[in-house]
């Protein structure tokens, strides 16, 4: 009965941490129905592909909303035509770093590795909407969004309160279910694992630290800013940057919730692929940067 309460403590405390961002994303995604953006983006992705996946990914790290304020934005935009190479690596981008967790990472990690970790995160970005730029997009969308795409644009609407909050509550509602039940996993973790088991596993030193860190990224990594002293104490008890690049790069974006959140707009099967080539990257990123 303990351990219920404490993680239903610990799930209450990330909706309440979280809630206003995805408030203010969903309110934000549905202002856009009634402005021209989404066109002038569209028309803009379509013809310069190569500028829109790299300017895509800046805007993520740069994007203070975190995963659950930026899926509502990315699903109006894609309703609208926005491709999905863009949107994908804006969404990627925005779950591997922000501004907060540059700020934490240089002061707590120190720049260099915060460095490496900014430039990992660009790269990952631009490289995956490369992959899904050239890739059909049948196989990637989610079938209802896809549904909800090809149909015929309709005029841009005339404001009013009412269809407004109506809308909004139906886009909350559609996104906070993702939401809600991958803060229950992910608290679940944080309770079943015991902090002193990560330090067992990174406490040494040597090569296998960096695939160990990047897969025990998936399920252990906690809250972003959270994380940070943790690994500076394991840096300090002997854990290889190498490794704790790899954790960071892995660990954010592979977090339930935002897996959760990513699947309301693409098919499962691209989510797992997505893991697969986010872990594999990261342990390259990791011997890369443990080699300079």
């Amino acid at each position: 009965m303990t351990v219920v309460v404490q993680i239903l403590r610990l799930a209450a405390a990330e909706v309440w941490q979280l809630l206003p961002y995805l408030v203010l994303g969903v309110l934000a995604s549905e202002g856009l129905r009634y402005t021209p953006v989404a066109n002038v983006l569209e028309r803009g992705c379509r013809r310069h592909p190569a500028v829109a996946i790299p300017a895509a990914a800046l805007l993520g790290i740069a994007s203070p909303l975190c995963t659950y304020g930026t899926v509502p934005l990315v699903l109006q935009l894609m309703r609208a035509g926005v491709p999905i190479a863009p949107l994908a690596t804006f969404l990627s981008a925005s779950s591997l770093m922000n501004p907060q967790l540059l700020i934490l990472s240089w002061g707590g990690l120190g720049p260099r590795i915060a460095l490496a970790r900014l430039a990992a995160v660009f790269t990952f970005g631009i490289l995956l909407g490369a992959l899904m730029h050239f890739l059909p997009e049948r196989w990637l969308v989610n079938p209802e969004q896809r549904e909800a795409r090809i149909k015929p644009p309709k005029p841009r609407p005339v404001f009013g309160w009412e269809a407004f909050l109506r809308n909004s509550a139906k886009m909350l509602q559609f996104v906070g279910f993702y939401v809600m039940f991958g803060i229950l996993i992910g608290s679940l973790i944080e309770v079943a694992v015991p902090g002193r088991w990560i330090v067992t596993v990174f406490g040494g030193g040597g090569w296998y630290q960096v695939l160990l860190a990047a897969l025990l990224g998936v399920p252990l990594y906690a809250c972003g800013g959270g994380v940070i002293p943790l690994i500076r104490s394991l840096i300090e008890q002997g854990m290889a940057p190498a490794a704790a690049l790899a954790f960071l790069i892995a660990g954010p974006a592979t977090r339930v919730p935002p897996l959760m959140a990513l699947a309301t707009i693409v098919r499962p099967l691209v989510v797992i692929v997505y893991v697969v080539l986010l872990i594999g990257y990261a342990v390259l990123a990791g011997l890369i940067y443990g080699a300079l």
